[in-house]
């Protein structure tokens, strides 16, 4: 019975933490690359106690990643709203440019930040992607209703698709 209380209390908080990112993430797709980057930065700032010199180095990155982003969501709507699937060279090619980016993204914070910052900056991103490698493995990678619906209208009608 201890266990069981447990386990539901458990994934109850599982279940508040995800409707909260879900509602964190919506609102900053509604702001503009530069208030993303702007927002990201006095984060940064608050997190690693950033000079004023670091804080105006990092949001010039933070405004070319926040566009390169909003870009790269562009484009793979584009071509989700087209049903269209990348062959797996396409999917080679976005993966190879993703991996370049992030790497010259560390080095140019490397520059930036001291060593314990850098220490710091590191140990909360790798926390965030074990984060959201435990959502992918709790299943349906962390999609809320609503995403799980319209993942299923667009399964059926993918399968309807394929029998005409």
């Amino acid at each position: 019975m201890k266990y069981l209380l447990s386990f539901l209390l458990f994934g109850l908080s599982l279940i508040t933490l995800a409707a909260q990112n879900g509602d964190h993430m919506k609102m900053m797709s509604d702001f503009t690359p530069e208030q993303q980057a702007i927002l990201k930065t006095k984060k940064m700032a608050v997190q690693l106690d950033l000079s004023s010199s670091q804080q105006d180095q990092i949001l010039v990155i933070n405004k070319k990643m926040a566009a390169d982003h909003k870009k790269r969501m562009e484009s793979h709507k584009a071509i989700m709203e087209n049903d269209k699937k990348p062959t797996s060279d396409e999917k080679f090619k976005m993966m190879n440019e993703m991996y370049d980016t992030q790497i010259a993204h560390q080095n140019q914070m490397k520059k930036i930040l001291s060593d314990d910052q850098y220490a710091s900056w590191r140990k909360s991103k790798m926390s965030k992607m074990h984060k959201k490698g435990m959502k992918d493995k709790m299943g349906k990678g962390g999609m809320h209703k609503k995403d799980a619906s319209s993942s299923s209208k667009h399964k059926e009608m993918m399968k309807e698709k394929n029998k005409s």
